[in-house]
């Protein structure tokens, strides 16, 4: 069964009444297209709703009818929106689920949520920080170069390694960049090894091979 409108319960009060709209327009001054749009339930087509409630409480007065059922119905499928118009409910409501998508409940397990994601987030930072390797990174010279027999070497680790080259302890810079030179004695491929160690006992190893020329 289909469930009547405020249109359909006053336009069937006037036709009972046997009223046509001319008649009701003259008796009430209510221009005519507003009483067509009235009982077409078109309330875009009609002003502020203060005005609206006006033309139903003439129905009421006219045709011996209950203005507080006839209310509840507009209320029922109308809201009055912020300019005091007349809007059918099932087109605001998307919009009032969307505004609800923030309630306060969600933004609380939002906050919850991001705060966990940030300690999580921390807590492996600390566990990879702990768990890698030093830092270990040659910068000069390239691999395979010719070089002579003395080397300089630059490169970069961890501030607080302790870094040998050839077993060799290196200085290491506040920053964590080093250089030193290394002699080579034998002509042609030598290899250089570069150990980095921790305090915790990792270590990283680098192997740099050099072709010397005398």
């Amino acid at each position: 069964m289909q469930t009547q409108t405020i249109g359909d319960l006053l336009r069937a009060a006037r036709e009972k009444a046997h009223w046509t709209l001319e008649d009701f327009a003259k008796e009430t001054h209510i221009k005519m297209e507003y009483l067509l749009s009235l009982e077409a339930n078109d309330f875009d087509a009609l002003p502020a709703a203060t005005f609206v409630k006006a033309y139903i409480r003439n129905y009421a007065r006219i045709f011996k009818l209950d203005e507080k059922p006839l209310f509840a119905i507009l209320r029922r499928d109308y809201e009055e929106s912020v300019k005091g118009q007349l809007i059918l409910r099932e087109i605001l409501q998307p919009k009032l689920k969307k505004k609800t998508l923030w309630s306060p409940i969600r933004l609380v397990f939002l906050s919850v949520l991001m705060t966990f994601a940030v300690f999580a987030s921390y807590a492996f930072w600390q566990w990879y920080q702990l768990s890698r390797p030093p830092l270990l990174i040659l910068t000069s010279p390239e691999e395979n170069v010719e070089v002579s027999s003395r080397v300089l070497l630059q490169g970069v680790t961890d501030s607080d390694v302790v870094l040998t080259v050839n077993s060799a302890p290196v200085a290491i810079r506040a920053d964590g960049s080093f250089e030193t030179e290394v002699y080579l004695p034998q002509e042609g491929l030598n290899t250089v090894t570069l150990k980095a160690s921790d305090q915790s006992g990792k270590s990283s190893v680098l192997q740099r091979s050099f072709r010397v020329k005398f």
